[in-house]
């Protein structure tokens, strides 16, 4: 069966997910952050507050809601959470060409689009935990230090910054299928990233790059209507560095 290698290595990539130290790291900090987010939010006005007397300073913050919690989680998993991302995917491939193991694991019947295909399924998987794992302690922690709040529109928020994380991960394993180099893999998806923060502020352009989707959480966080269009084209983004990393690595040579 033609599928059979797409398996088998999905299986393996998998295995290899949970062993691999680094794909536990990007756990414990989807983690660190879903709990250490309301915290801050909750206590930080207080602590300013308090350091402020001792320097004989008077600053009046408004009393902190869920609102700002879910601002600060969501600044955390853009900004933290990303960085660590490219770092944790910038060798999904490259790593492999540069030790050589990557020749002995694409023979028959293993083709190099099962190969591709199952790294993006296991990142896909990957992925999907760690947000879950986010959701669900967040979702606890601001549920206890501020009591009721929208629970399917913060399930939203957290479904679109699923859909920007993975398709930052997706640029990654592009660049990492296109280059030996994990250095250079994870450089170029550095660049990517600031390109795309500094255009996002640029009119019809900003609206279409992965990065709108911020724009539609904090729609979200003040009770606004979201528009579809950031979604479509950050599924149109993540398709086309699939399709680019799939039409590169079949011309990949030992």
């Amino acid at each position: 069966m033609k599928t059979k290698g797409y398996f088998y290595l999905l299986k393996k990539e998998i295995k290899e997910q949970f062993k691999n130290a680094k794909s536990i790291i990007l756990f414990i900090v989807f983690a660190i952050f879903a709990l250490a987010s309301p915290i801050a939010a909750k206590y930080l006005p207080q602590i300013l507050s308090n350091l402020s007397e001792t320097q004989n300073m008077q600053i009046v913050l408004a009393e902190p809601t869920w609102e700002d919690a879910v601002n600060q989680y969501v600044k955390n998993l853009s900004q933290m959470v990303s960085f660590i991302l490219i770092l944790v995917y910038m060798g999904l491939i490259s790593k492999e060409k540069e030790t050589g193991t990557l020749v002995f694991i694409l023979v028959k019947p293993i083709r190099k689009s099962d190969f591709i295909l199952a790294k993006s399924t296991s990142v896909v998987f990957t992925l999907s935990l760690g947000i879950i794992l986010s959701f669900l302690l967040s979702s606890l922690y601001i549920k206890i230090l501020f009591g009721n709040f929208d629970i399917w529109n913060y399930l939203l928020i957290n479904a679109l910054m699923f859909l920007y994380l993975l398709t930052l991960a997706f640029i990654t394993l592009c660049f990492s299928s296109i280059f030996r180099s994990q250095i250079a893999a994870g450089v170029m998806s550095f660049v990517v990233l600031l390109i795309m923060n500094i255009l996002s502020g640029i009119g019809k352009i900003g609206e279409i790059l992965p990065s709108a989707l911020l724009g539609e959480v904090n729609t979200i966080i003040v009770g606004g209507n979201i528009s579809l269009l950031p979604i479509f084209s950050s599924i149109a983004f993540l398709l086309l560095f699939l399709v680019i990393s799939l039409a590169v690595f079949r011309r990949w040579e030992a």
